[in-house]
């Protein structure tokens, strides 16, 4: 925080996030400073900040970081474990995975590993998680006030088809969770057929798992009465339009 005032950065906290400000003043481009140069700091919308913390990963733990490229989540995952344990992040692109690479090393990152592989398939690991965060890929529509042409890439089918990928995804992901061991799932999509949909399904064929409640608060309330659930919207909360669930295996 002193280099980025040395260097002209106005800010504000964003509370309750721990680390998360908000640029108020600069003097130049974000990526031309010295703290960014150093790896002091990382410029990610606030919603993807809170799915980190909302995940709450603990130090020492086993995490999956699932579609991990090309690192934001990875690196803060480290972070709010101190660089201890160890988080397998895992990606189907090699190309992705390289800047990975970069991008974990430049934030000072120790304790993850890269695995390649496509999670609709099941995952090449033989250990179990504390944690898994998934973060799959969907229809983008939180994003739509910044970049409003995304509009024009879906059609009705997109949101069938991506949550088809979501559910193999999930599904993959929740057989690697240990007992007592958490979920975290999210998405930067607004629609209930990615989000509430697929977590609906997810209770009701495994009800070896239950939805927890999220800390810290600050969004609204999941729909279809998934009240431990948090949503995101731009015109509200100033950042992507976001979701996010927590689910924990409750028997093994």
């Amino acid at each position: 925080l002193q280099k980025l005032s040395e260097e002209g950065v106005g800010l504000e906290k964003v509370e309750p996030l721990k680390y998360t400000y908000k640029v108020t003043e600069r003097k130049q481009p974000i990526n031309r400073l010295l703290a960014a140069k150093e790896g002091l700091i990382y410029v990610q919308d606030k919603a993807s900040c809170f799915a980190a913390e909302a995940a709450a990963p603990a130090a020492g733990s086993r995490v999956f970081d699932v579609c991990a490229a090309p690192g934001a989540k990875t690196t803060f995952l480290a972070q709010l474990m101190g660089n201890e344990g160890c988080i397998y992040s895992v990606d189907f692109s090699k190309r992705r995975m390289r800047d990975w690479r970069q991008e974990v090393s430049h934030m000072g990152v120790k304790i993850a590993e890269p695995v390649i592989a496509d999670v609709r398939l099941p995952l090449p690991l033989t250990v179990e998680a504390d944690l898994v965060v998934l973060d799959p890929p969907c229809t983008s529509t939180g994003v739509f006030a910044k970049q409003p042409s995304a509009k024009w890439r879906l059609s009705p089918k997109s949101m069938e088809n991506m949550a088809e990928v979501q559910w193999q995804m999930i599904n993959n992901c929740a057989e690697k969770v240990a007992s007592k061991g958490f979920l975290a799932y999210s998405t930067c999509s607004i629609t209930v057929e990615e989000n509430e949909m697929i977590i609906e399904r997810f209770l009701k064929e495994h009800q070896e798992f239950s939805l927890v409640e999220i800390e810290p608060k600050i969004g609204l309330p999941g729909m279809h009465g998934l009240s431990k659930c948090q949503r995101l919207y731009p015109h509200i909360h100033q950042c992507n339009g976001f979701f996010i669930a927590k689910i924990q295996r409750n028997k093994p």
